[in-house]
């Protein structure tokens, strides 16, 4: 049975409306902003009023026997009517089986507007616990492209247009790059994977959710080379230029308070500082420095610092961080080393915070504040290759330093906490940082045996043991650096000698690895600082 009707609802009683009994029922009167005598009926608690929607709504039975009611969004009756008959007729095919239920559904779904169905789909998101940031760029790139592309309904989805659309974007004035491309390509795979009722949650997948597709439109939509085309290269701050910058950090917040913005002595450090606006400028410089420090020296996000709690930070035998899994960016959760100076210092940091709050008060503009820092340290922002220094450049920059010291590949992508190692060694490994000239010179081949035999290729110039050929190749292995500090289990070093007289070091078994060339601690032993030899200014 299949009828038309137009559903009844509630809204507030209008203001100055005059309550008249007719026909034992209570009917409110009121003049409308036209000037218009209107009037409905009172629900009974005498506080509402009843009133009749302007479109007529569909009730019938589908092909699986379930009463639906479906608005038509029609307010001519035959109109309605003409939609009624629609549905009573794809429900008569599924009871023929001429159409399957599912391909019903789908029916259904394609008439909604596509702004109904990108909701339903950030909603998705959100019960998946996805991070914010990621739902709030999802919805920015679909609800964009779909206006760009003209994406109406479902059946409207196309990968020519949205390939079409993103090509002259790329050409365009917008000269959008390989990374921002692939961005909106994810968006629109996600979303179509999310139409065909494929659901997944980690490595398990399955395709049991609600099918609003057949098939994914965009399967098989190309993406773009990021590393042929990246438009923000980090660069990976040299041990000299961190050791400048962390002094800089220290001081800056001093010295810029300190400065004489106007006057004859503009540019002096002569400006008057209370005691107590001093004791606070210097922790928030230590503060800085600690911030800097923790990501060089852990690979942490700046997100990820900027959620972490006391409570996460252990000093055990082996200090750690606990980066809990909402916090994480790939949602895991994970214990990351701490080096032990490095922990040393959190510890002293955190004396006397309560376990729930923030290690640090990491400032959302973080950014600014460290290009004042390079400033002031004299360190480019941006090198001759067009390469950038910013906050993420510190997680760069612990990456390649693992390389230069030695770290394996494999336990240098476990620190990093990276899914594919070639993210870890080639994205997050700056070579040009890394001594491949004395990695040359420690080939002991085809080296003349100054005897004149002019570098005869037929004499055996290769090491007769196996300690031997261990002495040559481990120095290029695992260089000694110097510094050392609890990392992760690595094999540590010992003194022999090679057939020519020279000292290196093999591997041996130890709980410590070559870290940082120490860094961090040099600035212990002061220079004279750019930040106090040139005034600042913001």
């Amino acid at each position: 049975m299949a009828t038309l009707f137009k559903k009844i609802t509630t809204r507030t009683m209008p203001t100055g409306s005059n309550i008249v009994t007719r026909d034992g029922k209570q009917i409110a009167q009121w003049i409308d902003r036209k000037g218009k005598k209107r009037s409905a009926e009172v629900t009974t608690d005498g506080k509402r009023i009843k009133t009749e929607a302007a479109t007529w709504t569909a009730k019938y039975r589908d092909g699986e026997g379930i009463v639906c009611e479906v608005a038509t969004g029609c307010r001519d009756k035959q109109a309605a009517t003409s939609v009624l008959n629609g549905l009573t007729t794809r429900a008569e095919l599924v009871k023929s089986k001429v159409l399957s239920p599912e391909q019903d559904r789908i029916s259904v779904h394609a008439g909604v507007p596509i702004e109904k169905h990108i909701a339903d789909f950030l909603n998705y998101q959100k019960q998946k616990r996805t991070g914010q940031k990621r739902i709030d760029a999802y919805g920015a790139k679909l609800r964009e492209s779909a206006i760009a592309c003209r994406f109406g309904r479902l059946s409207d989805l196309s990968i020519d247009r949205l390939e079409k659309w993103l090509a002259g974007e790329c050409t365009g004035e917008r000269g959008m790059g390989a990374a921002l491309f692939n961005s909106y390509r994810e968006a629109w795979l996600v979303f179509g994977n999310w139409c065909i009722g494929k659901r997944q949650s980690g490595k398990q997948k399955h395709f049991g959710g609600e099918k609003r597709l057949i098939a994914n439109p965009f399967d098989g939509m190309a993406r773009l080379d990021e590393q042929a085309d990246r438009r923000r290269k980090a660069r990976a701050l040299t041990e000299d230029e961190l050791s400048d910058l962390i002094k800089v950090a220290r001081e800056r917040p001093l010295v810029e308070a300190q400065t004489v913005r106007r006057g004859q002595n503009k540019g002096e450090l002569l400006a008057i500082v209370r005691p107590e606006v001093k004791a606070k400028l210097k922790r928030l410089g230590e503060e800085r420095v600690l911030i800097y420090k923790t990501l060089v020296l852990t690979g942490l996000r700046a997100n990820e610092l900027r959620t972490l709690e006391c409570r996460d930070l252990s000093f055990g035998d082996v200090p750690f961080v606990r980066l809990r899994h909402i916090n994480e960016k790939n949602r895991k959760g994970s214990s990351l080393p701490i080096r032990s100076d490095l922990a040393v210092e959190l510890r002293a940091w955190i004396a006397g915070k309560e376990p729930d709050e923030r290690v640090f008060t990491v400032p959302t503009a973080l950014v600014k504040i460290m290009n004042r820092d390079l400033v002031a340290a004299g360190i480019p922002k941006v090198d001759a290759d067009g390469c950038v220094v910013h906050v993420h450049a510190l997680r760069h920059s612990f990456g390649t330093h693992l390389s230069k010291a030695g770290v394996a590949p494999r336990v240098a992508q476990a620190a990093m906490r990276h899914s594919n190692i070639s993210l870890t060694m080639g994205t997050y490994t700056d070579a040009r940082l890394l001594d491949t000239a004395e990695a040359v010179e420690r080939l002991h081949l085809l080296t003349d045996s100054g005897n004149g035999s002019n570098g005869d290729l037929s004499r055996n110039t290769r090491p007769e043991t196996s300690e031997t050929v261990s002495s040559l190749v481990a120095p290029m292995v695992a260089p000694n650096v110097g510094n050392r500090g609890h990392f992760v289990s690595l094999p540590d070093q010992v003194t022999t000698t090679t057939p020519t007289g020279q000292n290196t070091k093999k591997p041996g078994d130890s709980l410590e690895m070559p870290g940082f060339v120490g860094w961090a601690l040099r600035d212990s032993n002061p220079r004279p600082s750019r930040c106090k030899r040139d005034a600042l200014t913001n």
